[in-house]
């Protein structure tokens, strides 16, 4: 079936052979660097999460609280004295703008009942305390909102955090008043009482990615039908038409029309070829009119 096809039939089957193979290599090998490149994305903009949060907490820490506390004396308002109040404004004013983005603190013991870990999280706490996991832990969490990024890096109670996290009977009167004697306090200092965690979606930058394969997957069928296309043009002008010049030629000359050339205007292998016919033809006609003689 394929020696009976015309040239330029065969030659374009055998360009869409190539590209129906080579289109899936393509598409995948861009769809691993396009994801690797989406993911490093959101470990970027989580890592910037992170240090904003630890920033905010330092600032407060280190700055904020010894300031006021040298104007106003003893302050025990949390939303003065912690920088997790600060990253919930922060957190606040990105969902505005960027969507599902979040921080939050898991503890074995909170205040907030709002900073009780999910199991997923408990177990991930429970691998600190135990020292399993070292450092910070960084991988992705499917939830009821979509898949995100998670970043969790451990809180070791400080002697700073056992001013309200102790003995409740020593704890500012504020905390008591707010959030009760029950949980939040005993910690022990040393001890990894709880979690730091950033989630960032992952689902706007791994769209961002399909989005761009599928236009980069157009431009690359775009472009490889319009060499197609030249490619066609040029085999039609180049050989397919002066192939055909020579068969007419050939069988006008075969009928006795020994008037006709092979006419060829490059300077190539057609050339070449229009050549070696017209010695044919010359000899053809030498050997009849050496037959006529006779």
């Amino acid at each position: 079936m394929f020696r009976n096809m015309r040239l330029r039939t065969r030659f374009t089957l055998i360009m869409l052979i190539v590209y129906l193979f080579s289109l899936p290599v393509i598409v995948l090998g861009s769809y691993y660097i396009l994801k690797n490149n989406a993911f490093r994305e959101i470990s970027q903009e989580a890592k910037l999460m992170l240090a904003a949060w630890e920033g905010a907490g330092a600032y407060t820490s280190n700055v904020l609280r010894p300031l006021l506390e040298k104007k106003c004396g003893d302050i025990s308002t949390p939303e003065m004295v912690k920088g997790l109040f600060i990253a919930r404004e922060v957190e606040a004013s990105i969902k505005k703008v960027a969507g599902n983005y979040s921080y939050k603190v898991a503890a074995i013991n909170p205040f907030n009942k709002n900073h009780i870990p999910d199991s997923f999280e408990e177990s991930k706490l429970k691998e600190f305390r135990q020292g399993k996991l070292k450092g910070q832990w960084k991988g992705f969490k499917k939830t009821k909102e979509g898949e995100f990024y998670v970043v969790m890096k451990p809180l070791k109670v400080s002697f700073d955090c056992l001013r309200c996290h102790g003995d409740p009977m020593f704890a500012p009167k504020e905390i008591r008043k707010r959030y009760g004697t029950k949980g939040g306090f005993n910690w022990q200092e040393g001890e990894i009482a709880a979690i730091r965690m950033v989630y960032v979606p992952t689902a706007i930058p791994i769209a961002n990615a399909k989005k761009t394969l599928v236009f980069f997957s157009l431009i690359y069928s775009g472009f490889f039908f319009l060499v197609i296309m030249i490619i066609n043009i040029l085999i039609n002008r180049s050989i397919i038409k002066p192939i055909e010049s020579f068969v007419t030629t050939a069988e006008d000359i075969s009928r006795g029309k020994m008037d006709r050339d092979f006419d060829i205007k490059t300077n190539d292998e057609m050339r070449a070829l229009a050549d070696a016919f017209t010695r044919m033809k010359l000899s053809l006609a030498k050997a009849m009119d050496i037959l006529r003689e006779r």
